[in-house]
Parts: C-alpha cells; sequence; structure tokens
C-alpha cells in the first residue's frame, strides 16, 4: 500500500477517529511529505479539507477530513471545465 492509500483508507474509516493530523501520518505510515500526497488525493478527486484547532496551551493543530464536497463545489468545478470551451462531458 502506498502513501496515497494509507492516507486515504485512514481518512475513510467509519468508526473512530478519522481526521489525520501530518504528525501522526509522519509517525503511523512514515510520510516525509504529508500535504504532497492530500494534493495529489484532492488531484484524484477526493474532497479532503483542512481543519485547524486551537488547543488549551496555545498550540494551533491542522488536520485532514474526508469530505463531501457541497453543490456549490461541484458547480463551480462544471462551470470551470465548460469556460475551456467544449462540452463538459459525453
Amino acid at each position: 500500500m502506498n502513501a496515497k492509500q494509507k492516507i486515504l483508507s485512514y481518512l475513510s474509516k467509519t468508526s473512530g477517529y478519522n481526521t489525520l493530523t501530518v504528525k501522526q501520518a509522519q509517525n503511523m505510515f512514515k510520510i516525509k511529505n504529508v500535504s504532497a500526497r492530500i494534493e495529489e488525493l484532492r488531484k484524484d478527486g477526493y474532497a479532503i479539507y483542512t481543519n485547524t484547532r486551537k488547543l488549551a496551551d496555545g498550540r494551533t493543530v491542522t488536520y485532514y477530513r474526508l469530505g463531501t464536497p457541497s453543490k456549490k463545489i461541484v458547480s463551480a468545478g462544471y462551470q470551470f471545465l465548460s469556460s475551456l470551451g467544449g462540452k463538459t462531458f459525453a
């Protein structure tokens, strides 16, 4: 299983926590450039969102989660593709 598959599998879990921080991905999967793998997954069509949370001690933690794109996002994608000319699909 490659790094992208490991991340996607973890984010797709239906039980327990299904969010992933950079540090967790580095420790669990030995992935050095987590943000690059996330970007590749996004380019593959997965809606991976980046969220931040401020901890009680003042530190900020950034984590990733797999989501479902909103209608607005899907619409923007179709509008962009149609702006390139030609038919979007079929």
